[in-house]
């Protein structure tokens, strides 16, 4: 059975009994779970079913929408994309505004040393963190020393949504969920972004319907 890595994107050979248990690629030596590819997730629940089901058994849901909602056979495989021609539309990072009261706090507290310290904390923050929306991803890289990224493919984005506390409405910054159609839970989150709603509605033009 063929399945793909969401790490490294490389299709490999997987043993069946694999499938819902963590396995490390041979490619990019990162752990994932192989998922079985006769199955896909129901436009209602998101609950993973059979590609030959009628309806969906837990919520009822027909198949036709299941198919219209899976790319066209003739679409090219996500590892098939060709990253060379890949733009960037947007970067962003994490507002000041969004860190308001810590700066407070750390200029208050300057004489006794914590406050330098809260302060580049913050700085560190806002300058490591990097938010970039691509013609084919939403890429998140975090991290001053140690590195982190996170990435959805725009193929695979089931939406973005926006939240807003009361001080984030203030000052103009939200927090961005962002999720995939194989999940109904939030693969990633863009926090304290500047002008959100701009941000949200770009992300959720390049969904593919």
């Amino acid at each position: 059975m063929k399945t793909q890595c969401p790490n490294c994107r490389k299709i490999h050979e997987t043993d069946s009994r694999e499938i819902g248990r963590k396995t490390k690629c041979p490619d990019c030596g990162q752990e994932f779970e192989p998922e079985n590819p006769a199955l896909v997730p129901c436009p209602d629940c998101f609950e993973l079913i059979s590609k030959r089901a009628a309806a969906c058994p837990k919520c009822g849901a027909q198949l036709k929408e299941i198919v219209a909602a899976a790319p066209p056979a003739d679409r090219p495989a996500r590892s098939g994309v060709d990253i060379s021609k890949e733009k960037e539309l947007a970067h962003y990072r994490p507002a000041g505004m969004n860190f308001f009261w810590g700066i407070v706090f750390g200029i208050v507290t300057l004489p006794i040393l914590i406050g330098f310290i809260i302060l580049i904390a913050i700085l560190i923050t806002i300058y490591c963190t990097h938010y970039r929306v691509t013609t084919h991803r939403i890429i998140i890289q975090t991290g001053f020393l140690a590195k982190s990224q996170k990435e959805i493919w725009i193929r695979d984005m089931r939406g973005a949504s926006l939240a807003q506390g009361l001080w984030q409405r203030i000052v103009g910054v939200g927090d961005i969920a962002i999720g995939t159609a194989a999940t109904a839970d939030t693969e990633i989150r863009m926090f304290g972004v500047k002008n959100p709603k701009v941000a949200v509605d770009l992300i959720n033009s390049l969904r593919e319907f």
